[in-house]
């Protein structure tokens, strides 16, 4: 039983990394953030359901995110099982994976769009290369590429997102619930 999980859990990762990290031509790549924890402005203790739809898939993830001033955390589970953990200090990005998760999920990926997300605008559009810029109106952030549209993310509710990476041909719902103080949530919505 043990070994059919985790060549579930593998199936299933191989899928997330096929979808979400699906290389573009390197003058298309996605720029990847790695932006201080500090700019982000506020402390994050989120547990979080993703669930990806790409073309004739679907799969879920749990994450369970903590952010200050000077670290992101991050652990991945998937069947119940911790994939991966990730710690950003604003210089060093540390990963560490289980042995059935696939080396391809990248951890730089995970945080660049994780910070895309929930990041200011103003310090991710500093971060960016020319030619890429990310205007937030409303509930909805675009991203685009001299002009054309790679990813949009739209605010559903507090603590409800959608991120539709249209480059690569892929959705993340993104659910949360905050583990802190619920007025912060409602307060500074994911």
């Amino acid at each position: 039983m043990q070994r059919l999980i985790r060549i579930a859990a593998a199936a299933a990762a191989l899928v997330l990394a096929g979808c979400a990290t699906a290389p573009a031509p390197a003058a298309h790549a996605t720029p990847q953030l790695r932006l201080a924890p500090a700019l982000l402005g506020r402390p994050l203790n989120l547990q979080q359901h993703l669930t990806l739809h790409a073309p004739g898939r679907d799969q879920q993830l749990d994450v369970l995110l903590e952010a200050d001033a000077r670290h992101v955390r991050m652990g991945l589970l998937a069947m119940g099982q911790v994939a991966a953990r990730l710690d950003w200090d604003g210089t060093t990005l540390t990963e560490s994976k289980a042995s059935w998760w696939p080396q391809e999920v990248s951890g730089s990926r995970i945080l660049s769009d994780l910070q895309l997300t929930l990041w200011p605008v103003d310090a991710i559009q500093a971060a960016l290369p020319a030619g890429w810029r990310l205007v937030e109106d409303g509930n909805v952030r675009t991203l685009t590429q001299d002009g054309q549209v790679v990813t949009v993310i739209t605010r559903l509710g507090p603590l409800l997102a959608l991120f539709d990476q249209r480059r690569e041909h892929f959705q993340l719902k993104i659910e949360s619930r905050d583990l802190g103080d619920d007025a912060a949530a409602s307060a500074n919505p994911t």
